[in-house]
């Protein structure tokens, strides 16, 4: 699935509108029914059910005014608070949604409930719609009464375009939304949170549920924004389908059913020698676990035959260890570590191999930089490198582009800190920028680990991991 910035978004909006002649209020409205769909399955009637629709002055705003028509007109009762600085009400496409609820907000308190109405349709849920509006901190009292008395909220205050922190009555709205722990669906991205970085700017709504429109936006991918978004739908607003191509987005999602659809078809009459030979070289004194868990993730991987090198006087541990890995001792003069002296051994183990795994537990050892120096360049085997590995190739990141097969480099941010001399700090709050622009300077493919792991290759693609969990957070995962 397509991922895209919200500045693409507005260049994929602003293409359907000019191009394609599709008027943005009919692109407005089919957000907003495509929302209140969701929002009354999973709020269904006959239940007494109060919506509480916060609505800003721009286009998210819009949305939000739609979405309150169409849950009264349903049945709900709907209380709509716009907020917005004095004197800036909505306008253009979300003006016309408010005038139409003006309107509907006075025929409804004009009307007698049941006047005129046939006695076989008294029986249909009759919604109530209120609007206020929220400009100052003295209608405060407003907002926390109608919030008070909903069963759900609907937040449509910020859309995806939010570039700068939240304050004002704003920040005091969403923090009330926040203290009151009801249900929020937020419309588009949760309010406050950046649509491209993922960042809360100073306060961000919390959704239980989020509804976006035509594709994933980065925000929702990145924490915070991952956490604040809760379960995300894209929906359909009837964009041209080529719009992603036409703006040339280049980054994914990855979740299980687009991994799988990557994998290779496996031969019925396939043997060992079909599905790959996989070399690894890890461990160390104190650190045979890492060889271990990375032959093993090998072998499981669906390799058909693996062969760990390991410091040979380390091999009878991992004898004792594995069964279906192979083991090749390395020399290590006796020490545990990886020597110049294993040079030779490590050719031999080599030979035939499709891929080398590397990195995991070899340790500080400065001979082991001089034995990937011999590796990249000299052998035309694909590579992954970690761990120790890449903090060994950090003396000198030419290795890199060095290296005339694919390599593959699976840092953790604090590795990638010591590859580029970034922070840490500056890493996690822009870890696609930082993962492009590493597998665009060294010529190879990074996979960026944490919470929402980063794949870029060093053709502009970039793939964002979905799955994974907390329980993942303990040494030995990345091997």
């Amino acid at each position: 699935m397509f991922v895209v910035t919200p500045s693409q978004m507005r260049q994929i909006d602003h293409r359907a509108i000019n191009e394609f002649g599709l008027p943005g209020i009919v692109l407005m409205e089919n957000a907003a029914i495509q929302a209140a769909n969701i929002i009354m399955s999973r709020f269904p009637l006959p239940r007494n059910l109060k919506a509480a629709v916060l609505a800003g002055s721009g286009n998210n705003g819009g949305d939000g005014l739609a979405v309150a028509r169409h849950l009264f007109l349903s049945g709900y009762r709907v209380k709509v608070l716009v907020v917005c600085s004095r004197g800036r009400l909505p306008s253009g496409d979300a003006g016309v949604n408010l005038e139409i609820l003006k309107k509907l907000e006075l025929r409804h308190k004009s009307s007698d409930d049941c006047r005129n109405v046939p006695i076989s349709e008294r029986n249909v849920p009759k919604g109530s719609l209120d609007i206020e509006y929220i400009s100052e901190d003295g209608d405060l009292s407003y907002a926390v009464s109608a919030l008070s008395d909903a069963s759900f909220i609907v937040d449509a205050l910020f859309g995806t375009g939010l570039d700068r922190p939240v304050s004002g009555i704003y920040a005091a709205v969403i923090n009330e939304v926040n203290r009151t722990e009801l249900p929020v669906i937020a419309i588009d991205i949760p309010s406050g949170i950046n649509g491209e970085t993922g960042r809360a700017m100073g306060t961000a709504v919390r959704a239980a549920e989020t509804v976006t429109f035509g594709y994933l936006k980065l925000g929702h991918l990145l924490f915070p924004g991952r956490d604040y978004s809760g379960r995300v739908h894209v929906v359909p607003i009837s964009l041209p389908n080529d719009s992603a191509q036409s703006m040339n987005v280049k980054t994914f999602t990855l979740n299980d059913s687009e991994a799988s659809q990557m994998l290779k078809l496996r031969p019925r009459d396939g043997h060992k020698g079909t599905f790959g030979r996989v070399a690894v070289i890890a461990g160390s004194t104190g650190l045979t676990g890492a060889a271990y868990l990375t032959s093993q993730a090998a072998l499981r991987s669906g390799a058909g035959l693996v062969t760990l090198g390991i410091p040979a006087s380390l091999n009878p541990i991992m004898e004792d260890k594995l069964t279906e890995v192979m083991t090749f001792p390395l020399e290590d003069e006796g020490t545990g570590h990886l020597t110049l002296q294993s040079l030779s051994d490590v050719s031999e183990l080599l030979k035939g191999k499709d891929v080398l795994a590397i990195g995991p537990g070899l340790g500080k050892n400065p001979q082991v930089f001089e034995i990937l120096w011999n590796i990249f360049g000299r052998f035309n085997i694909s590579i992954v490198i970690d761990a120790d590995g890449l903090n060994h190739i950090s003396k000198d990141m030419n290795l890199l582009r060095r290296h005339r097969a694919p390599v593959i480099a699976t840092p953790h941010p604090g590795e990638m800190s010591r590859m580029t001399g970034l922070a840490v700090e500056e890493i996690l709050s822009r870890p696609v920028e930082t993962a492009s622009r590493f597998a665009s300077d060294h010529g190879c493919i990074v996979l960026l680990k944490g919470a929402a792991s980063v794949v870029a290759g060093p053709d502009g693609r970039i793939y964002k991991n979905t799955s994974g969990n907390s329980g993942m957070a303990k040494g030995g995962s990345g091997d």
